[in-house]
């Protein structure tokens, strides 16, 4: 009766009808793109639970990708794991001498006391250290938890950078990992808890996935910022070249790389 009463003409009726039943099938059957979550069979598990061999497999992958190059600075480093802050893409030029070397180190972007204090053996004194008391922390969680040694090995949110000896420490409440390096590199656009721009997109995008993939828990105030960094910094080449090595050696993906919009479907990190 009401698609009558507004139906002046042919044109008119037309129209209401193939909004009325534009509107049943959005109702009834949701677009994808629209929907507000990212489904599960986007997050296969990781197959790695060690983090030496995680470590091993990313060095093959950033060498045979032809990216030998750190996170936070782009400083380059050899086979040997050998990193040259001289011989840096950003911040200020060096002299180019290679003798002044440092140590390439895999930092986690999502520091290990963030995503291990969840777990039961971060607080509780579970484990023993031979017979003279009991452990906690990282050390436990390492003898105790498989999904410990699941998260600490997801490549997806290890990163080469300089090994600055004060940098990730495993017990640190550091809010991303690596950030000593910005020593070798640093400029007015970052800070202690800001890195560059070329920085942020990956860092926000390793947060989203291990968020999304283990249950993690993001601050309001933290995911604000993350979201912000996400879209000023979107997925370059070599972050999705990236993803798909990482595929190849771990067996799953970050769907966030793979779609960016997808964190606007996520109600809440």
């Amino acid at each position: 009766m009401l698609l009558r009463k507004n139906c002046y003409n042919l044109a008119m009726c037309s129209l209401l009808r193939f909004l009325t039943a534009l509107a049943t099938i959005l109702l009834y059957h949701p677009v994808p793109a629209l929907s507000q979550a990212l489904g599960d069979e986007l997050f296969a598990p990781s197959q790695t639970i060690s983090v030496e061999l995680a470590k091993k497999q990313l060095k093959k992958i950033y060498l045979q990708g032809n990216h030998p190059k750190t996170l936070h600075c782009g400083c380059f480093f050899d086979k040997i794991q050998q990193v040259y802050p001289e011989i840096c893409d950003h911040g200020p030029k060096g002299t180019g001498d290679k003798r002044l070397r440092k140590t390439l180190k895999w930092v986690h972007a999502v520091p290990v006391a963030t995503f291990a204090k969840p777990l039961k053996c971060w607080d509780e004194a579970l484990c023993r250290r031979d017979g003279k008391g009991k452990g906690k922390g990282s050390r436990c969680c390492n003898v105790m938890s498989h999904k410990f040694k699941t998260r600490e090995a997801d490549m997806h949110n290890l990163f080469p950078a300089i090994d600055t000896e004060d940098g990730e420490r495993k017990e640190s409440p550091a809010v991303f990992g690596g950030m000593g390096e910005y020593r070798f590199c640093k400029d007015k656009s970052t800070s202690a808890l800001s890195p560059r721009l070329g920085a942020k997109g990956d860092i926000a995008r390793a947060y989203f996935y291990m968020s999304r993939q283990y249950g993690l828990k993001i601050a309001e105030a933290m995911e604000a910022r993350l979201w912000a960094w996400h879209f000023e910094d979107p997925p370059d080449a070599w972050e999705e070249e990236r993803n798909s090595l990482i595929e190849m050696e771990q067996g799953n993906r970050n769907p966030f790389i793979d779609r960016p919009e997808g964190v606007e479907r996520v109600k809440d990190f």
